[in-house]
């Protein structure tokens, strides 16, 4: 059981806070390259207010929400060839927050003197990322579902109204499938038989096995939470009772991240591999299926039912929606912004999620120490591609009992 401290300790990511200070070691992605077009947009990250925008020769920047000169909001300016452009008063910053051009001053002093908080972003895997945190910055990570041979492409699933742990504990929590998901999600909708959780270099991953499609038949599953808070799982096709494709040694991949916008919201954005080659004909892997809607269907309030129907004959309850990521996110919400995990009664299904938040909690104190925390990288030679292959897939009974 974790104290009410330690709760505060993980889920408060302010800079300055302990678990804010770890979140800043890490590029997290803030923005899908095909939407970030000419127009900068309002983000929120880790608490702090920031502008996303691309200029003109195609490379994308991050800076502080508010100009330097007067506070006026950044989103409504115009890219440059090198920067952005203030609307309210001209003022030009460049994406490490330089400022280049200040309209009616001759004396170049004041330009020379402001530095605008910046942060470096990159395109990779059809995602923006970016690192908040201080320099030098260790090398954004190239997994193969952002970089291996084929189709990457990213979305957003929806912004929720809780902290982001709670989404990446949804993540390492292979019970939940069953019960939550066993309507729509037909490989999970059986209990499974054998569940275990393993630390990894990057994180934990949690390998469960389920009563198969017929006897004899099992459905094998590997699914990894990388720090500090991607969710990786193998081809969806095989939840819906397909068999698994690979193609060049890879399956269709999807990961999702938990993006803190402040202590009490979080984004969920994802990032979809379709390998090369791979045949999707009739499969649930395509641009237009997988976003997948993270956004509630309805706000949970006590009398909901009464306000909207009436108080005469209200059909009591609740009707859950059949898709997965509206089923989570309902789940999610009811927990409330910052879940009071001081008041949990855990078993052993929940060793995944314990293992994750020691893991957290270490990495707490190697930033203390002047560390860098699990899963950090700065050996480019580590980083041409980084395989975390999610087993997914259909085994028999002889595998089954050799695991």
């Amino acid at each position: 059981m974790m104290t009410s401290d330690q709760n505060k300790l993980l889920t408060q990511v302010g800079a300055g806070t302990p678990m804010g200070e770890v979140l800043r070691r890490y590029w997290w992605p803030v923005g899908i390259s095909d939407h970030l077009k000419d127009r900068p947009t309002f983000i929120r990250v880790l608490g702090e207010d920031l502008v996303l925008f691309r200029d003109r020769s195609g490379t994308p920047g991050v800076l502080e929400a508010h100009c330097s000169h007067r506070g006026v909001n950044l989103c409504f300016g115009t890219v440059q060839d090198h920067g952005l452009r203030c609307r309210y008063h001209g003022w030009v910053y460049d994406i490490d927050g330089n400022v280049v051009e200040i309209p009616g001053e001759s004396d170049t002093t004041l330009q020379q003197s402001v530095k605008h908080r910046a942060y470096p972003a990159q395109d990779l895997g059809g995602l923006i990322f970016t690192y908040m945190g201080p320099q030098p910055a260790p090398l954004l990570p190239r997994f193969h579902f952002l970089v291996a041979d084929g189709e990457h492409f990213g979305a957003i699933s929806g912004v929720l109204n809780n902290n982001w742990l709670q989404g990446v504990e949804n993540g390492m929590d292979p019970f939940h499938a069953t019960f939550l998901h066993g309507d729509v999600w037909s490989a999970a909708a059986k209990e499974a038989v054998k569940t275990w959780f393993e630390e990894t270099e990057w994180g934990v991953v949690y390998k469960t096995i389920r009563p198969g499609r017929k006897t004899g038949e099992y459905n094998y599953r590997e699914h990894h939470c990388i720090m500090p808070g991607v969710s990786v799982g193998g081809d969806r096709a095989v939840s819906s009772g397909l068999d698994r494709v690979e193609a060049h040694g890879f399956t269709a991949t999807s990961a999702r991240w938990s993006v803190p916008i402040d202590d009490n919201h979080s984004l969920h954005l994802r990032s979809h591999f379709i390998p090369a080659d791979l045949d999707t004909s009739g499969r649930p892997m395509t641009r237009e299926s997988s976003a997948g809607s993270r956004k509630a269907p309805y706000e949970i309030q006590p009398y909901r039912e009464y306000l909207e129907q009436g108080y005469e004959n209200p059909t009591l309850g609740y009707t859950m929606p059949r898709a997965i990521g509206q089923e989570d996110v309902l789940m999610l919400d009811s927990m409330g912004p910052v879940v009071p995990r001081e008041n949990e009664n855990l078993g052993a299904g929940d060793e995944g999620i314990n293992m994750l938040r020691q893991i957290y909690l270490d990495s707490i104190e190697s930033v203390k120490r002047g560390e860098d925390p699990k899963g950090t990288i700065r050996d480019e030679a580590k980083n041409r591609m980084i395989v975390v292959e999610s087993d997914y897939g259909w085994i028999s009974e002889q595998q089954f009992k050799a695991l």
